[in-house]
């Protein structure tokens, strides 16, 4: 085996540089909190949908009564937040 050996680029090309920079290991950590709100992307992006969900969103029967319920609600500050 030839120490000197021609065939081996004498310095890092800007791609090879340009490639292990783009493709370095990350290491991503979350807390418990971040690991829910992920999970539930997920599953909100992976659930299954089926005719009947399509055609029940599609044809759900708004009322007066719905709507006011809706608007009136009781909302619930559960945190100190600031405005």
């Amino acid at each position: 085996m030839d120490i000197n050996n021609k065939e081996l680029p004498a310095e890092i090309s800007v791609w090879t540089k340009i490639k292990n920079f783009l493709f370095q290991d990350i290491v991503v950590t979350m807390t418990p909190k971040q690991e829910k709100v992920l999970r539930e992307v997920h599953d909100f992006w992976h659930q299954e949908i089926t005719g009947k969900d399509v055609h029940d969103f599609l044809f759900y029967e708004i009322t007066g009564e719905k709507v006011k319920d809706f608007l009136f609600q009781e909302i619930k500050i559960v945190d100190n937040v600031k405005l």
